[in-house]
């Protein structure tokens, strides 16, 4: 077995779907997200919020979640001619809220790219399905393990949020490729052992713009459940060194995020290993955290994080 299904076993089996299936609906419900049908204006929109980020060549749409559901981010790059949606929200009335907005621009929905495992960012790729969806190797191989589970233990708590079946990428990205569609160029970089085993970051270099996805969060509590402390850090350091970006587009929080995030990222992921370190039970290290950043918003993934690093036996 490969470092990687250890990694990943260990991760799903770190808590048991019997304790995940029992947590999951005192963190959210389906009754508290809402599912009744979409209102015909975009702006506000019924359940996520949009802001626009605009270039000379192209324009970043930004979706944002409820805090209740982690104010997860989906990005969708309009170039001249078409719409690229980066992630697809832990929901798909979400995704489709998201779908119905991509079309209201009057382009053609190019692809849809799933920046990693984690079904925040991929239970709305249902919702996409009839489009190419684009993924690392090892995110489409993760995704296809382990989908049916995120899906099955989602459900008692999630019911109509959930999609009925998984939606494997099926077009590959490498580390390292770069494309350029409509003048607007992509450059790929597959970043491990972070929030994620495997994460894909995506660069705009014409625009300065990096879309971190769950590299890193804005004013948002971060996803420590890998317990990738070390890599996550190093990761964040690397990308601090890179001068090519001005804007950064987080996976989770507003997309106004700064090179700040990034320091501020690196001394809470120092302040949480050091308490997890020392604490014995999920409730202590939450209690610290919520202590220490009391106005960061998404305080559902911490107790999302505290099933995985604290499992019941």
């Amino acid at each position: 077995m490969s470092n990687l299904d250890i990694k990943r076993r260990k991760f799903v089996t770190g808590a048991t779907a019997g304790s995940l299936i029992l947590a999951a609906p005192q963190i959210v419900s389906a009754r508290s997200l809402g599912s009744a049908a979409l209102g015909q204006g975009l702006s506000p929109m019924k359940h996520g919020s949009m802001k626009v980020t605009e270039f000379k060549n192209s324009k970043i749409h930004s979706y944002q979640s409820p805090n209740l559901t982690g104010c997860v981010t989906t990005h969708i790059i309009e170039t001249p001619e078409r719409l690229i949606i980066v992630d697809g929200q832990r929901s798909v009335i979400y995704g489709q809220e998201i779908r119905t907005y991509a079309e209201s621009l009057d382009k053609p929905i190019d692809r849809m790219i799933i920046s990693h495992l984690h079904p925040d960012h991929w239970f709305g790729a249902y919702q996409f399905r009839d489009v190419p969806i684009h993924a690392l190797k090892q995110t489409q191989g993760e995704i296809d393990q382990l989908g049916e589970f995120f899906i099955e233990i989602s459900k008692p708590s999630l019911g109509d949020h959930v999609p009925p079946v998984k939606v494997v990428p099926d077009v590959l990205i490498a580390d390292g490729a770069s494309e350029t569609i409509d003048g607007v160029t992509l450059e790929y970089k597959h970043v491990t052992d972070a929030e994620s085993d495997n994460m894909l970051t995506i660069s705009l270099p014409n625009e300065k713009v990096l879309i971190a996805q769950d590299l890193l969060y804005n004013n948002c509590h971060l996803f420590c459940g890998h317990g990738n402390f070390e890599g996550w850090q190093k990761s964040l350091k690397d990308m601090r060194k890179d001068t090519g970006f001005d804007l950064i587009l987080p996976g989770h929080g507003d997309n106004s995020g700064s090179r700040q995030a990034i320091d501020d990222a690196l001394i809470y992921l120092e302040f949480v290993e050091g308490v997890y370190q020392k604490v014995s039970t999920g409730d202590e290290l939450k209690a610290a955290i919520i202590d220490r950043y009391p106005s960061y918003l998404a305080e559902s993934l911490v107790d999302i994080q505290n099933l995985f690093l604290f499992p019941k036996k």
